[in-house]
């Protein structure tokens, strides 16, 4: 008896509302948009890339590597580049992890240490 019940007001559902069709995914998506924030995010994830790369080029050492911010998606940071040291590999990955509404870090960035002696280090000060 609970089963039938169950079913027929299944039934009502989908007759009232319909069958999920691309056509009704559509009007549910387009329902459920809210103005601005595509827009606020794409500004968001400028703002992040900037600011990596601002804090990559303030710092001495990763200013003279080849490092770049691929893609910002939703805080989803891409990065890659060359460094000449294992550490300055993990210095540019932790300021990109650091920066407020990252929420992940894709890191492919290589190290070429035949780079360091064409490299200011500051621990050779």
């Amino acid at each position: 008896m609970r089963i039938c019940k169950t079913l027929m007001l299944l039934l009502a559902a989908l007759l009232l509302y319909g069958c999920p069709s691309p056509d009704n995914q559509k009007k549910v998506q387009e329902a459920a948009r809210v103005p601005g924030l595509e827009e606020a995010v794409i500004a968001k994830d400028r703002a992040l890339q900037a600011a990596i790369e601002m804090s990559w080029k303030a710092d001495v050492e990763l200013l003279q590597e080849q490092l770049a911010v691929e893609e910002v998606h939703a805080g989803k940071v891409r990065i890659t580049g060359i460094v000449s040291r294992e550490k300055l590999k993990q210095r540019a990955e932790a300021i990109a992890k650091e920066q407020e509404g990252v929420v992940d870090v894709i890191s492919t960035i290589s190290v070429d240490e035949s780079l360091k002696d064409k490299r200011l280090s500051l621990d050779d000060m």
